[in-house]
């Protein structure tokens, strides 16, 4: 099986070699002008440290020398886990890919800060996975409990499923004018399985196969071991198994609204089913509390916290903090173009859900080589 590269990574690629010729021509050059070792070594660490701050913090808005902050974290695009790798780390914050644990770890510094006097958690996502969406959750409950603080949601545009799974936990939900909010239910996998094919494009020799007939057999131990064979059928039992599973997360997911926003339980199930809402149906379900821009959404958080109006400053977790070596080469990282971005998600979600459930709003378009 083989994988072609990311349409972004010619780009990337390209900047990693100004990197390395740079550095390369750098040293050379202290090398001949004859500086010491020493000097080289303590050089050489300065260049690829990270960039030091006075602050962890960088200023969007408001009073800056302000010490009393209003902590805002973007929950934007699908929701995961933690990157898997480097690559990942590079990416998601280029192409709009939240990691929950990530989330889940700025919350549990900002509550030892003092200065930080309240979170605005703002949310732009289809959902993705549970594990991801209940990490943030989590944070947001843990962060409440250690400091008494509060905690907002706001909602730009979409949270969806696991969106919803992740914000609910909050001390009050706002949604900007517009928004959709909802599908409160579990996607399950998609398991292929061609009928009689005579022909595969990309099929198992990457250039197509046609015959009259095609037979495939994988060899397995333990009954349901190759469920994904798209050349067979999943059976009943391994379809009963898929749908208990999917039913438990569901059953998770439904009392986990319900009880974070005092909602019953059978009407989440019988009335709203999985549905997206627009604000005003959102809110007649109790899912948000209310229509408001961002600048209102803040400052009713900002009042929640006892903050003086023009006296405090919106801020975030700092997020250029790239070795100085990139900054003295000029190595900056533009986002992919759109396209490249939807692939990158696509491949991130559509590699998770295999065999996996997700809480996740659209359609995965997910290619099988």
């Amino acid at each position: 099986m083989t994988r072609s590269l990311p349409p972004f990574w010619p780009s990337v690629l390209h900047r990693c070699g100004v990197i390395f010729f740079g550095t390369l021509t750098f040293f050379f050059t202290l090398g001949v002008v004859g500086v010491s070792a020493t000097v080289f070594f303590a050089l050489l660490g300065v260049l690829l440290a990270p960039t030091s701050e006075t602050s962890p913090y960088e200023h969007i808005s408001g009073k800056e020398t302000s010490r009393d902050r209003i902590l805002r974290i973007d929950i934007t695009g699908p929701i995961l886990g933690s990157p898997q790798n480097e690559e990942d780390t590079f990416f998601a914050p280029l192409v709009g890919v939240t990691y929950g644990y990530e989330v889940q770890q700025q919350l549990e510094e900002a509550a030892k800060d003092e200065t930080i006097k309240a979170v605005l958690l703002n949310f732009n996502t289809p959902g993705g996975t549970i594990f991801g969406s209940q990490a943030i959750a989590d944070g947001i409950k843990s962060y409440r409990a250690a400091t008494q603080k509060p905690v907002y949601a706001f909602i730009e545009g979409i949270s969806a499923s696991g969106g919803v799974w992740a914000m609910v936990t909050a001390d009050k939900i706002y949604a900007d004018h517009g928004s959709m909010i909802g599908s409160i239910g579990i996607l399950g996998p998609s398991v292929l399985y061609y009928d009689r094919p005579t022909r595969l494009d990309n099929g198992l020799l990457q250039g197509g196969v046609t015959a009259n007939s095609i037979e495939e057999r994988t060899l397995s131990a333990g009954r349901g071991k190759d469920i994904g064979n798209p050349f067979r059928r999943l059976t009943p039992q391994e379809i009963q198994v898929f749908q208990a599973g999917l039913e438990q997360e569901y059953s998770k997911f439904v009392n986990h609204v319900a009880q974070a926003r005092g909602i019953d339980p059978t009407v989440i199930r019988n009335q709203m089913g999985a549905m997206i809402f627009s604000n005003d149906q959102a809110q007649n379900y109790r899912l948000i509390d209310g229509t408001r821009s961002r600048p209102q959404t803040l400052s009713t958080l900002a009042r929640a916290a006892h903050l003086k109006e023009g006296e405090y400053a919106i801020v975030r977790f700092r997020r250029d903090r790239s070795p100085l070596i990139h900054q003295l080469f000029g190595v900056q990282s533009p986002p992919p173009a759109p396209e490249a971005q939807q692939v990158w998600k696509q491949e991130q979600l559509c590699a998770l859900s295999q065999l996996r459930a997700l809480a996740y709003y659209g359609f995965l378009s997910c290619r099988r080589q």
